[in-house]
């Protein structure tokens, strides 16, 4: 609570907050794994803190430097965004790939 900007994990009092997740590639010289992450939910910090907690994944996103390890940059990008243009009321999609 008074380590802010990081987020708890409360099961009392906290909100649900739910991420399905499915491995896409492994690179075990590496130690690492690409997951495809899909939250179902939208709580602040929510798939950083499902990826590092221990009840969750126990691996935290490369380059998260507040629940993990920095590096040159944070290793999270969305797959595709749909949103509501403000004026037009068109909506708007985009989509693209990861060069990680």
């Amino acid at each position: 609570l008074y380590d802010r900007p990081k987020q708890i994990v409360c099961h009392h009092n906290g909100k649900q907050a739910k991420t399905l997740w499915q491995v896409l590639e492994r690179y075990p010289q590496k130690n690492q794994t690409r997951i495809l992450l899909t939250p179902h939910t939208g709580r602040t910090h929510q798939l950083r803190v499902h990826c590092a907690h221990a009840l969750g994944l126990n691996m935290p996103i490369v380059g998260d430097d507040l629940y993990g390890t920095r590096t040159s940059r944070l290793h999270l990008q969305s797959k595709s965004l749909k949103i509501k243009h403000p004026i037009s009321k068109k909506i708007m999609t985009f989509k693209v790939d990861a060069k990680f």
